[in-house]
């Protein structure tokens, strides 16, 4: 049984145009732009936490003699 109607092309609903679909070259183009972009994004990423920490480094006490302390309660 056929499920078409009587006006539709039966060859249409099958075939595809090559023009619809990426070709490989277009698709491992894709992947790699898609790379370099994710690698660009992780290197600034990491060199702005390394200026970051540079900056702002937590191991080391403040030699600043107007700081005002608080001794913790007891």
């Amino acid at each position: 049984m056929d499920d078409r109607a009587a006006n539709q092309n039966s060859g249409a609903t099958t075939k595809f145009s090559t023009l619809d679909w990426p070709t490989p070259e277009m698709l491992q183009a894709a992947n790699r732009a898609r790379a370099k972009a994710f690698r660009d994004m992780i290197l600034a990423l990491v060199k702005w936490a390394i200026a970051s920490t540079a900056n702002h480094s937590i191991s080391k006490p403040s030699r600043d003699t107007d700081v005002l302390r608080v001794a913790p309660k007891r």
